[in-house]
């Protein structure tokens, strides 16, 4: 018997684990047996000691760097210069198997029998063809494909420092539009998935998301664990997956083991350095003033900061005055040190931090036999915030286990086991309001405020907010366990069963409480909360999904036939309980049961569920002539008994015409060209997700246990009347149309991929017909409302391999879509809403005149614009008169009156684009990833200081570098620091309401926020063999940097991506830039394989 390898004891390990788990299928046996004669004997041992032999291409010619491996011990060489190999290894058997890989051929595996050399010819592919697609409840080769369906290799998210998918495919895919939210850049941030554009104005337009088949939380998912992403983007790539999918699909498919591979042992980590991207400095304080100043004389006001104060101020930056603040009238409210310091602190680089340090580890085992294969991983990652006081942190823990046995020939048993434990912790803030409003204040909260006392002691309640304010923690837990079987009686007829069981349990808590700050003149204030509190928030999620499919695949001669039928059922369960406890006995260690001051509790449920019948029928002709038609008649829980089922169908056709005998003499220049299409209908039974409840066709009574308001020295209970609800509510119904042409040119090495679609969503849920005032309730939105969204898509690939040391490539993704509402109730034509013909996205706006200069132009406008103010003077904004009935208006806000205003602009997001390149030369790789948006016209919030720096008051106002602000009308003869501007780029503020005057929506200031972002770039290097010695049999290293570099025509104050995600009119907290900021990353890893 052979001596058992040095690995053997973790994989008997692993393999007690996955026998427990078939217990009672007959699979222990089967496993051991293998396991035995695969580890342990050799069968027919002879003394041999050497394969050699040459691996050449269809045409004689030798295949330099070819992979030649041994599977039982894994060790591999490469074919020389000559195509020539020499494989060293001991104990040789008749039973061992060899693998021969070479990039660009079809992968040979072949039993050593007694021979000891060989002449190996390896067939060339066209990889692209052949790659098999996973697609809607199986796989397709591409070159059977008739639906849009984009595949993202799991490769393109490894070795990356985030531990977020989204993060890692952004830009992957043409119009797979991944937002960020409204949290930012804070550790553990979720983002918004979106395909192909806008699907409906109310119901969900996020697409389905699938790991293994199974719906699951996509941030649960750890990127190393993924082989492959498929993006089904038309209704016949989504057709069976009906109602679930109506704005298209990703599935997502994690790696699985391999019968030829042996036992292989993987180690990956990233290791990465943090920096914040576009964080604003402050400008210093003396401008800061002397601008404020100017702002209230503008209005007629005194000075913010008086002359003393002004003095103090510059006495402070040039180092004459000493203290953050007048000791002789010391700061004695917790909110004055902004108005009355004279400090010169940049409270945004105060209060946030730099280079900070996470980690992300990955560990897999993989490896198998010819009936049993298996992945298991385990990973952790950690990113870390950057608050200078008080910690943030993501940190996440997955295991995974993909295991698939052959029981019999006709029956393989498969099991997928998933578990995520994640946690986040970030302190509270101010606690009357969300922890975003942070960050307002860290940009608003003047420089002159101190930052200590006199005494040394903290001042700053914005540092006392951090380190003190509590904590928001959040802890989910995510298991998910897939059993299944797939049955083959005969060849080509395979059924398969899978029940899936997944739980997800999320504790949250929060321990707002007092936070003392020691003023200057002794006192002591309080920042936070009145009294400790704790609040403690419980939720359950239970999924169950059933599915069983059956489908039947046959060639007849030149036809090719694949027929599947399916049955699915699914239901959600969520349960949630929420309690509320005042006065803990300790505030550092708070629970509901210490909690003295009283307890309030909540709960709360929800449930859903769907039921469906689908099929599909594929057939081709030569892979020439391609069908497929698919359906899926879909129950819904969501809707009336009466409204809950419907049929969704599609078709589509392709026609290979480089398959055609005529097309030989184009074959040299022209490779491949198919062109395709297809139509199809699908349902929408996505509820919004931020609705409170998953359905809209009743509604309930809501009873709180405390109002709002006090009765009698009590808050009583209270309830609310329900809402209104429509009585034929039933599915959005989307059709699409999709034109697609894939052709691959110079040998395949140029291949080019475009698709044209128009997809419409009729029977959109939209508001009813009005009711009267009085009625009191809201009006029900029932299905009233169409749109229509058009868009393109382009993707383009060159691959080359100049010679057998290099390889590049390169890829450019371009995609767009606009969309235009087709029919809403509008009886008013009021163009702030919905309205047939409204293009989504469109800016109503000014066409600006200028800036007035004179007394007497000034006077002229004064007459027109006297609806926006009755004063008008040199400094401030004229506008363009539309209709020449000289006055400036905006009419009734109609369509048939609307004054002077027209479509200035549109802010949805155009010309989605992603780039890749990347090139490989003797051990060393480089890829770069470049990602973006072209054009997204984007007009600052008025409540924006970061780009008008002077809002209309004080408190709410900041001025930074490489902000605009500044570059405001000031007069020829301005005497302060600041001097004349008569030629500049903003009116001149007020530090009154009066300052809208000049900020009505107009072209002047329209922005583009389109933007291109150096996203990725890894440089990596393989050590030859001989310098890993015989522990591993690849090691490689590597560096990379996220978010290098960015380009965009955007004041340099604001990174692109945060200020749409932080403006409240795309479902941002506050108002432009006001949010946590992005990172830019820089890391270094490792991927190391034992032999």
């Amino acid at each position: 018997m052979q001596k058992r390898g040095r690995l053997y004891p973790l994989v008997r390990i692993c393999g007690i684990g996955i026998t427990a788990f078939f217990i009672g299928s007959g699979y222990t046996a089967a496993y051991s047996s293998e396991l035995d004669e695969g580890m342990m004997l050799n069968t027919s041992p002879y003394n041999q000691s050497e394969i050699k032999g040459s691996v050449r291409n269809a045409n004689g010619e030798p295949i330099v760097g070819a992979t030649v491996t041994l599977v039982r011990t894994q060790s591999s060489v490469s074919t020389d210069e000559n195509g020539v190999f020499n494989l060293s290894a001991s104990g040789l058997s008749s039973s061992d198997v060899l693998v021969i890989s070479y990039i660009g051929y079809v992968t040979q595996k072949m039993s050593v029998g007694n021979k000891t050399s060989f002449d190996i010819v390896l067939e060339g592919q066209d990889s692209t063809l052949e790659e098999v697609v996973v697609v809607g409840y199986g796989t397709q080769k591409r070159a059977h494909m008739t639906a849009a369906v984009d595949v993202v290799s799991g490769d393109a998210l490894a070795n990356r420092p985030s531990a977020n998918v989204a993060d890692l495919i952004k830009g992957a895919s043409p119009n797979m539009n991944i937002n960020m939210g409204m949290r930012g850049g804070e550790p553990g941030a979720a983002s918004g998935w979106n395909i192909r554009g806008v699907g409906s104005l109310n119901g969900g337009s996020a697409p389905l998301v699938l790991v293994d088949g199974v719906e699951v939380d996509i941030n649960s998912v750890d990127p190393e664990t993924i082989e492959s992403v498929s993006v089904l983007k038309d209704a016949s790539a989504s057709a069976v997956y009906g109602s679930r999918a109506p704005y298209g699909v990703i599935l997502i498919t994690t790696k699985k083991g391999s019968k030829t591979e042996g036992v292989k042992v993987d180690y990956s980590n990233n290791l990465s350095l943090s920096s914040l991207l576009r964080l604003p400095h402050f400008i210093d304080s003396y401008t800061w003033a002397t601008a404020y100043n100017q702002a209230n004389a503008n209005a007629g006001l005194a000075p913010v900061y008086s002359d003393e104060q002004m003095e103090r101020i510059k006495g402070y930056i040039d180092g004459t005055f000493l203290y953050e603040y007048d000791p002789e009238n010391p700061i004695d409210n917790i909110w004055a040190g902004r108005r009355n310091g004279n400090a010169n602190n940049d409270w945004p680089h105060i209060l946030m931090g730099n280079n900070e340090l996470s980690h992300k580890h990955s560990l897999n085992v993989s490896g198998g036999s010819e009936r049993t294969q298996y992945f298991l991983s385990a990973g952790y990652s950690r990113q870390n915030g950057t608050y200078a006081f008080g910690h943030d942190h993501y940190q996440r823990y997955n295991l995974m286990s993909n295991v698939s046995t052959e029981v019999t020939d006709w029956l393989r048993l498969n099991s997928s086991l998933k578990w995520a434990s994640s946690d986040t912790d970030y302190p509270m803030g101010e606690t009357t309001v969300g922890r975003e409003h942070t960050f307002r204040e860290m940009l608003m909260f003047a420089p002159m405020m101190p930052h200590y006392n006199i005494n040394g002691t903290v001042q700053s309640p914005l540092v006392r907010l951090l380190q003190d304010s509590g904590r928001d923690r959040n802890k989910r837990a995510d298991f998910l366990a897939n059993i299944g079987a797939e049955i083959e009686p005969i060849k080509g007829w395979r059924t398969t069963l899978n029940y899936n069981y997944n739980i997800r349990n999320t504790k949250a808590e929060a321990n707002p409480k007092p936070v003392m700050v020691e003023l200057g003149d002794g006192s002591v204030g309080n920042i936070g909360k009145p009294e400790s509190t704790y609040i403690s928030n419980y939720s359950e999620r239970v999924y169950k999904l059933l599915s069983a499919v059956t489908s039947y695949e046959s060639q007849i001669d030149d036809h090719f036939f694949n027929i599947m039928l399916g049955f699915e059922q699914e239901e959600a369960l969520t349960t949630g309980l929420t309690a509320t406890g005042t006065s803990p006995v300790v505030d550092d260690y708070p629970s509901i049961r210490t909690s003295l001051g009283g307890v309030i509790a909540t709960d709360n449920m929800s449930h859903w569920a769907t039921r469906g019948a689908f099929g599909r029928l594929n057939y081709n002709y030569q892979e020439k002539y391609l069908v497929e038609i698919s359906g899926r008649y879909s129950g819904s829980s969501r809707f009336p008994k009466e409204n809950r089922f419907g049929f969704f169908p599609s078709a589509s056709v392709g026609y290979t015409i480089s398959n055609e005998p005529f097309w030989e003499s184009v074959q040299p220049y022209i490779n491949y060209l198919k062109l395709r299409t297809s139509y199809g209908s699908l349902g929408n039974q996505n509820i919004d997700p931020s609705a409170a409840e998953p359905y809209w066709f009743y509604d309930k009574l809501n009873v709180y246990p405390e109002a709002p308001w006090i009765m009698g020295n009590l808050r009583p209970p209270y309830a609310t009347a329900p809402v209104l609800v429509s009585d034929n509510m039933t599915w959005e119904t989307i059709n699409t149309f999709n034109v697609g042409m894939e052709m691959n040119l110079l040998n395949s090495r140029l291949g080019i991929t475009f698709d044209w679609y128009n997809r419409k969503t009729l029977d959109m849920w939209g508001a009813a017909y009005e009711l009267p005032y009085v009625l009191g309730a809201t009006t029900p939105i029932t299905n009233n409302a169409d749109l229509s969204t058009k868009g393109f898509e382009l993707v383009v690939n060159w691959n080359d391999q100049i010679s057998q040391d290099f390889s590049y490539n390169v890829k450019l993704a371009l995609g767009d879509s606009r969309t235009m509402i087709t029919r809403y109730w509008n009886p008013t034509n009021r163009i702030d809403g919905w309205y047939a013909g409204k293009e989504y996205g469109e800016i109503w706006g000014f066409e600006t005149g200028g800036i007035i200069q004179t007394a007497e132009e000034a006077q002229a406008v004064s007459e027109m614009q006297q609806r926006y103010h009755a004063n008008w003077e040199p400094g401030d904004i004229k506008y363009v008169n539309q209709n020449d009935d000289n006055v400036i208006d905006e009419g009734n806000r109609t369509l048939d009156s609307h004054g002077d205003l027209k479509v200035i602009g549109n802010t949805s997001p155009r010309y989605n684009i992603g780039i890749n390149a990347g090139a490989s030369w003797k051990g060393i790789d480089f890829n770069m990833f470049w990602q973006g948006i072209l054009k997204r016209e984007f007009y600052p919030e008025t409540t924006s200081p970061l780009f008008w720096g002077l809002t209309s008051a004080w408190a709410g106002s900041g001025l930074y570098k490489d902000s605009p602000a500044l570059d405001y009308w000031r007069p020829a003869d301005e005497p302060n620091i600041l001097g004349p501007n008569t030629g500049a780029y903003l009116p001149k503020p007020y530090f009154t309401a009066e300052t809208n005057k000049n900020r009505q929506v107009q072209t002047r200031y329209l922005q583009n926020a389109g933007f291109i972002r150096l996203k990725n770039v890894q440089v990596g290097y393989t050590l030859p063999s001989s310098a890993v010695g015989n522990i591993f049999s690849k090691a490689r290293v590597y560096f990379s940097g996220e978010n290098l570099l960015t380009f965009s025509s955007l004041p340099k104050v604001f990174d692109p991506e945060t200020a749409i995600a932080s403006d409240s009119r795309e479902d941002g907290y506050l108002t432009n830039g006001v949010i946590y900021p992005m990172s830019k990353v820089f890391s270094f890893g490792l991927n190391l394989t034992l032999k």
